[in-house]
């Protein structure tokens, strides 16, 4: 939990080892990050909750063929939803139509996202939602 002895799971011996690296990786430090993991996952769970097309939306897999990038389009009533996900410890890029109407970032694990006509770049891992007109 914290960079405490044992990171404040016990006071005594723990039956388990704690991780070495405790002292920067633990729930305290991560709380104080607003870029940290932890607090992106709380944003992807409020994103989710706050959005029923990301729920109880229609799936629609974009792009199969693509090696690198799995994109699909959620749409729920007259709400839709593209999300472009890289899987990949490079650069990757995708052309979709879809990129053409998009209205707006919900989020993205990264400070930027390259776009150009229809053609998105993603950095390695990155994930990014958006809303689409």
């Amino acid at each position: 939990w914290d960079a405490s002895e044992n990171s404040d799971f016990s006071t005594g011996e723990p039956w388990l080892s704690v991780n070495k690296n405790h002292n920067e990786i633990n729930v305290e430090t991560q709380n104080g990050d607003s870029n940290s993991i932890l607090n992106y996952f709380r944003s992807m769970v409020k994103l989710r909750k706050d959005n029923d097309v990301l729920i109880y939306g229609d799936y629609e897999l974009l792009a199969a063929e693509n090696p690198d990038i799995y994109a699909y389009v959620r749409t729920l009533n007259n709400e839709k939803v593209l999300v472009i996900l890289n899987f990949k410890d490079h650069d990757s890029s995708i052309e979709l139509p879809e990129i053409g109407i998009i209205n707006e970032t919900m989020i993205n694990n990264y400070s930027t996202v390259e776009i150009s006509k229809n053609n998105i770049q993603l950095k390695p891992y990155q994930a990014v939602l958006f809303k689409l007109n």
